[in-house]
C-alpha cells in the first residue's frame, strides 16, 4: 500500500510538472501569437517590446527581462526594461559595445550569448557593478538578436537577483523571444528607413517638403497653446546655380551639404530645418511673442551662411543668401499662408540687392498679386495680339552707315497699358510663357528682315530659358527655313546670365549656331558673370558694352577704362565690339576715337516699328545716306 502511495505520489508530482510545462508553452506560444499580431498591425516598437518583457516576467517572476538596440554607431539604447530600476535604465543607455562591456556590449560585440552567473565577480562587469549591485541586480544573461544579413541589432537579457544561471524554460523562453525581437526590430527599420526616404533629404539629411506638412501644424499648435510666434525663415542661395554648372553637379551637393551643417549650427534649436529642393530651405522656429529674436537668427544666418567655400579638388566657391521671414500666427495660420508669405518678403530681397532678409508686410502681398497677374498675362499675351516688335539702328561707327536693326519686343496690355521689357520678360520667365514668346519674336524679325531689299542684319535677343531648355537650335533652322533668310544676316544675342544655367548646353547650341553662319553676340558684357575664360569657351562673334558704361564715358574715369579695356579684348580676340546706349555727339566722337567696331542708341535711331524705317530697308543707298544726314 505504502509503496502504491508513494509511486501515485510520484505520478502526480510528474502529471503535476507536465501541466505546468504544457501550461508555460501554451501561454508562449500565445505571446508569440500576440506579439506577431501588434507587429504585423504596425503597432510602436517600444510598446511591443516593454509588452514582451512583462508577458515574459509574469512567466518567470524570479528574472527581470530586458531589450537593447544597437545603433548605427555602435552603442547601445534602451527599447524595453519595464522593471528595471530608471537610473539603471538611463546609466548603460548609449554605452559602446565591446569586449568588456558587461553581459548585453559584450554579447553585441562577440555576436554570441554571454552568461554572467555573478555580477560582483565576473571581469567583464569590472567597471559596470557598480551600477547593477545597489539595485539587487547579481546575475545577468545577454543573447545578441542576430538580423537577416547576420549582423548584431540588438540584445535580449535576463538579470537575476541571486548568482545563479538560466534554468531549462527560461532557455526556452530567450530561444522564442529573440526571433520575435529580430522580427520586430528589422520591421522597424523598414519603416524607419522608408520613412526617411519619404520625410528627408537624401543629399543633406534635413527634412523635406513632406516632413514640413507633417510637423508643422503640431509646431504651430503647440505655439499658439503657449502664446507664442513661430517665425518661418525662407532662404534662398545666391550664386549656388553659377557653381554648379562651373564646376559640376558634385561639387554643388558638397556645397549644399556643407551649408546644410552649417544652418543646423547656426540655428541649432530650430524646430525644424527642411531643404525645400535645389538651393531653397527653410527654417522654423519658435519664439516669444514680444520679442525679434528670429530677426537676429536671420542676420545671424545671413554673415553665417554667405562667404567662401572649399569644395573639393582644391576648388572654392562664393555664396550669399537671402531670407524671407513671415510669422506665425501674424502673417498667417496655415502652412501654404506662411510659406508664400515668406516667399514674397524673399522676393523683396532679392529686389533689393539680396544677402540680406526682410521680414513679410502687406506691401509685399500686394507685390506678389502683382507679379503673379503680370505672369498670368504676359502668358496670355501672345494670344491677344499684344506683342509686337519694334526696330533701332545699328551703325557703323566709322561711317555711320546702318548695318542692321535689333529687333525688341514691345507689349501693350489693353488695361495695363505699355510694359516694359525688363518687367515682362521676368514675368515670362517664370511663368514658362518665354519659349513661346520667344519663338514669335524671332519668327516675326526674319520674315519682316526676309523682306528687306537691302541685305541688312536683324538681330534677336534670346532669354538663357530658350536655349537651355527647349530646342532652340530646330527652332532657328525651322524659321530659316520658312522665311528663306540667309543665316549670315541673322544676329542671336544672349546675356551673361545665360553662363549660370547649363553651360555645356549653351555651348553646344551656340555653337551649332554659329557653325549655321549666325552671329552670335554677348549682351550687357561687363554687367554679370563673364570672365575671359567664357568669352574663350563660348563662339561669339561679337561683344556689346552695356549702356550704363556707354553713358558715363568720358564723365567718369572708372567707366571710361572699362569701355577701353573692352574694345582692347575685343581687338585681341578678334570680336566686333558694340557700343549701345549712344546718346550724345561726345559719346560718339570718343568711340570712334577708340575704334568701336558699332553704336547703337538714340543718336543713330529709336526703337520704332518698322515702318518708321521703310526708307531704310526698301529704297538703296540714297535712302539710307538720307537717313544718316538724319541722324548727325
Amino acid at each position: 500500500m505504502r509503496a502504491n502511495a508513494g509511486e501515485e505520489a510520484r505520478n502526480h508530482a510528474l502529471i503535476g510538472r507536465r501541466g505546468l510545462q504544457r501550461a508555460r508553452t501554451l501561454s508562449l506560444r500565445s505571446i508569440q501569437r500576440d506579439i506577431l499580431v501588434a507587429i504585423a498591425s504596425g503597432q510602436n516598437l517600444s510598446i511591443i517590446m516593454n509588452e514582451l518583457c512583462r508577458r515574459v516576467e509574469f512567466l518567470a517572476p524570479d528574472l527581470i527581462c530586458s531589450i537593447l538596440m544597437v545603433d548605427e554607431t555602435g552603442c547601445l539604447r534602451t527599447l524595453a526594461s519595464p522593471s528595471l530600476p530608471v537610473e539603471y535604465s538611463k546609466a548603460v543607455d548609449g554605452v559602446q559595445i565591446g569586449p568588456m562591456i558587461g553581459s548585453c556590449g559584450t554579447a553585441a560585440y562577440l555576436g554570441q550569448p554571454v552568461e554572467v552567473t555573478d555580477i560582483a565577480t565576473d571581469p567583464r562587469w569590472q567597471n559596470f557593478k557598480h551600477l547593477a549591485l545597489p539595485h539587487g541586480l547579481r546575475a545577468c544573461w545577454s543573447s545578441p538578436i542576430v538580423g537577416r544579413e547576420q549582423q548584431v541589432i540588438g540584445t535580449f537579457a535576463f538579470y537575476f537577483r541571486e548568482p545563479r544561471g538560466a534554468c531549462a524554460f527560461e532557455r526556452q523562453v530567450v530561444a522564442a523571444s529573440l526571433h520575435i525581437c529580430a522580427i520586430a526590430i528589422e520591421q522597424w527599420q523598414t519603416r524607419e528607413t522608408i520613412r526617411q526616404l519619404a520625410f528627408n533629404d537624401p543629399l543633406t539629411r534635413l527634412g523635406n517638403r513632406t516632413m514640413l506638412k507633417e510637423r508643422l501644424p503640431d509646431i504651430l499648435a503647440a505655439a499658439s497653446a503657449n502664446s507664442k510666434r513661430v517665425a518661418l525663415l525662407y532662404l534662398d542661395l545666391d550664386g549656388f546655380k553659377a557653381v554648379n554648372d562651373l564646376y559640376g553637379h558634385p561639387c554643388g551637393d558638397e556645397l549644399l551639404c556643407q551649408i546644410s551643417r552649417k544652418l543646423s549650427e547656426i540655428a541649432p534649436k530650430a524646430d525644424l530645418t527642411v531643404r525645400l529642393g535645389g538651393d531653397e530651405f527653410l527654417i522654423a522656429v519658435t519664439v516669444p511673442y514680444d520679442s525679434n529674436e528670429h530677426e537676429y537668427l536671420a542676420a545671424r544666418l545671413v554673415t553665417g551662411v554667405s562667404g567662401h567655400y572649399r569644395l573639393n579638388d582644391g576648388l572654392s566657391a562664393a555664396v550669399g543668401v537671402s531670407i524671407g521671414v513671415a510669422r506665425f500666427p501674424d502673417d498667417g495660420s496655415d502652412i501654404n499662408a506662411l510659406v508664400a508669405r515668406a516667399d514674397a518678403a524673399l522676393y523683396r530681397v532679392k529686389n533689393c540687392g539680396r544677402r540680406a532678409y526682410a521680414v513679410f508686410d502687406a506691401s509685399m502681398e500686394r507685390e506678389q498679386r502683382e507679379r503673379r497677374g503680370l505672369e498670368r498675362d504676359i502668358g496670355l499675351a501672345l494670344d491677344a495680339g499684344e506683342l509686337s516688335l519694334v526696330y533701332q539702328p545699328i551703325a557703323d561707327t566709322t561711317s555711320r552707315r546702318i548695318q542692321g536693326f535689333e529687333a525688341l519686343l514691345r507689349w501693350h496690355h489693353s488695361t495695363r497699358g505699355n510694359v516694359p521689357p525688363d518687367k515682362f520678360i521676368p514675368a515670362a520667365e517664370n511663368c514658362g510663357a518665354i519659349a513661346e514668346i520667344g519663338a514669335f519674336a524671332l519668327r516675326e524679325a526674319c520674315r519682316e528682315a526676309s523682306k528687306w531689299q537691302l541685305p541688312l542684319r536683324v538681330a534677336v535677343n534670346v532669354s538663357p530659358a530658350q536655349i537651355v531648355n527647349a530646342d532652340f537650335i530646330g527652332l532657328v533652322e525651322s524659321v530659316l527655313n520658312e522665311t528663306d533668310l540667309d543665316p549670315r544676316r541673322l544676329e542671336i544675342e544672349v546675356t551673361e546670365s545665360l553662363f549660370i544655367h547649363d553651360a555645356d548646353q549653351a555651348r553646344h547650341c551656340l555653337q551649332h549656331l554659329h557653325d549655321l553662319g549666325i552671329t552670335v553676340t554677348i549682351d550687357d558684357f561687363g554687367t554679370g558673370f563673364s570672365s575671359l575664360s567664357t568669352l574663350r569657351s563660348f563662339p561669339f562673334d561679337r561683344i556689346k558694352i552695356d549702356r550704363s558704361f556707354v553713358s558715363e564715358l568720358g564723365i567718369d574715369a572708372e567707366n571710361t577704362a572699362i569701355v577701353k579695356s573692352v574694345l582692347a579684348l575685343g581687338r585681341a580676340m578678334g570680336l566686333r565690339v558694340v557700343a549701345e546706349g549712344v546718346e550724345t555727339q561726345e559719346q560718339y566722337a570718343l568711340l570712334r576715337q577708340l575704334d568701336c567696331n558699332y553704336v547703337q542708341g538714340y543718336l543713330i535711331g529709336k526703337p520704332l516699328p518698322l515702318t518708321a524705317y521703310t526708307s531704310v530697308i526698301g529704297r538703296g543707298p540714297a535712302a539710307m545716306s538720307k537717313l544718316h544726314r538724319q541722324a548727325v
